[in-house]
């Protein structure tokens, strides 16, 4: 199985990624390459199928974009050891992690390949593009400066410097049942942002990007993957497994989105869900529709205080309290409303009411 060539891909491959990213358990008979015994390992790959296709993108992409000639990873084996290599080794800083999965090969890698090598596996761990500004045209375009891993840098200190804790006195608070934080998470619904701000929901699978307000596309992006924050969490419950993303981060992602953004009690909230999750161009991850928070959260954990997307929140909530203007036309009326006085000065409105009063009259005209 660890054998299979990268551009490959079937169950078993699903299986052995399951098994290194969150230890899984395979039967007996995926553990001697023979025929599945059970319907675990099924169940597994149901539950992640969403992300295995990530996963699988990401892969072919890999492979399809560089030479085979001197590509550190040419098995899905290979991508594993680096992975299992970065999780249990996090304090290694990217030039020492560069060396040890090329030190395989018998010819040098070429450096661009171990920057993508490198690339690649924090994308399959962590969801998250580590790569710099100009290697990343999806990032150029969106404007998305971000964090970029360095050679010198150890991937701890990466990863705690990319999410950065903030605390405020609304989303921070440990009392989720105070009445201000409930009127601020009922306002903020998928569907009344829709509604009173004309967003477009954007699925995204760059973790870091998940409530990010793009004011010039008027969209939310939202990350989607729930089925990988719900393995990570059950990894970090139920293993020694040590996962790179601190849980509060995942837990507050699964939380504002299917308690503030998508609440599944509420009728409108599940059908603009189930639109999302059956979009042709790009479908949200279904099993955001399962609401199972309790079965990885520990006890403490009902109410969700917000540490790593407090301001974003925020952010929103005054979006909804005062609206940017977003077309031309909005944008031309404040302008005008808002200069439409300070073209005269104060001692010729003092000095000249008469005059002031046509200039304005004029002026009030024009603009109608």
């Amino acid at each position: 199985m660890a054998d299979v060539l990268i551009n490959k891909f079937n169950d078993r491959v699903a299986i052995g990624l399951g098994e290194v990213l969150w230890s899984w358990q395979r039967c007996d008979g995926c553990q001697a390459n023979m025929k599945c015994q059970t319907t675990v390992c099924s169940s597994y790959i149901s539950r992640a199928k969403r992300y295995m296709k990530y996963y699988e993108a990401l892969v072919l992409d890999y492979h399809d974009e560089l030479p085979l000639e001197g590509q550190p990873f040419k098995t899905h084996g290979d991508i594993w050891k680096a992975i299992l290599l970065l999780t249990t080794h996090p304090e290694l800083t990217r030039a020492e992690f560069s060396r040890l999965i090329s030190a395989p090969s018998v010819a040098p890698v070429n450096h661009n390949l171990l920057i993508d090598a490198t690339t690649l596996v924090v994308k399959i761990v962590c969801m998250t593009d580590c790569s710099s500004l100009y290697y990343s045209p999806r990032r150029l375009e969106e404007g998305n400066m971000g964090l970029v891993w360095g050679d010198q840098t150890p991937f701890e200190k990466y990863l705690q410097d990319l999410f950065a804790t903030q605390s405020h006195p609304v989303w921070s608070s440990q009392h989720g049942q105070n009445e201000v934080l409930c009127t601020r998470r009922s306002r903020m619904r998928a569907t009344k942002l829709r509604k009173h701000l004309g967003l477009t929901v954007c699925p995204t699978h760059e973790i870091r990007d998940h409530l990010r307000l793009d004011t010039r596309r008027n969209e939310i992006k939202i990350f989607h993957y729930t089925s990988f924050i719900k393995e990570n969490l059950k990894a970090k419950r139920n293993s020694s497994v040590i996962n790179l993303l601190p849980r509060q981060l995942l837990l507050e992602i699964l939380d504002s989105t299917q308690r503030i953004l998508f609440p599944l009690s509420d009728a409108k909230s599940r059908k603009l869900l189930r639109h999302l999750i059956s979009n042709s161009d790009y479908a949200f991850d279904p099993e955001i529709e399962k609401f199972e928070l309790s079965i990885f959260s520990n006890p403490g954990e009902e109410n969700i205080p917000y540490v790593y997307l407090a301001e974003r929140l925020e952010e929103l909530f005054q979006e909804l309290q005062s609206p940017k203007p977003r077309t031309w036309l909005d944008k031309q009326m404040q302008r005008r409303s808002g200069a439409r006085y300070s073209e005269f000065p104060n001692h010729v409105r003092s000095k000249s009411p008469d005059i002031f009063a046509k200039q304005v009259s004029i002026t009030q005209i024009s603009i109608r």
